[in-house]
């Protein structure tokens, strides 16, 4: 009987670990964060997967050589930047590439003219 009870212990919390993991983003963390950025002179930068906001934006600093300027986090999800001919860009967020690309261009247009995206990222 003590070992059918220590198997079951067993059994059960193999389970829940299972489950946690499951439950997780498909990075393996509760949140997985990812960021876009633009800067001058046509910098641009992106991570994704990462397990903290601070990790995800020094990620797409080193990735851009740390000439980014308008940086944008998000987690469990996908970004994207666009960028006018006249200065004037848009971030947006959303579940799919798509969306996100489709939202930073409405808010791109918003502003300005010429837009397209510059960058994206998907961390889910």
């Amino acid at each position: 009987m003590r070992n059918m009870t220590a198997w079951m212990a067993s059994a059960t919390a193999a389970f829940l670990a299972l489950a946690g993991s499951a439950i997780a983003g498909e990075c393996g963390y509760a949140q997985c964060w990812g960021a876009v950025g633009i800067g001058p002179g046509g910098a641009w930068g992106y991570s994704y997967g990462m397990y903290s906001e601070t990790d995800a934006v020094n990620a797409l600093q080193n990735e851009c050589e740390w000439d980014c300027d308008n940086v944008h986090t998000f987690y469990n999800t996908c970004g994207a930047i666009a960028e006018g001919n006249s200065g004037n860009w848009g971030f947006g967020w959303a579940g799919t590439r798509s969306q996100a690309e489709n939202n930073a261009m409405s808010y791109c247009y918003q502003n300005g003219g010429g837009c397209s995206v510059r960058v994206w990222a998907c961390s889910p």
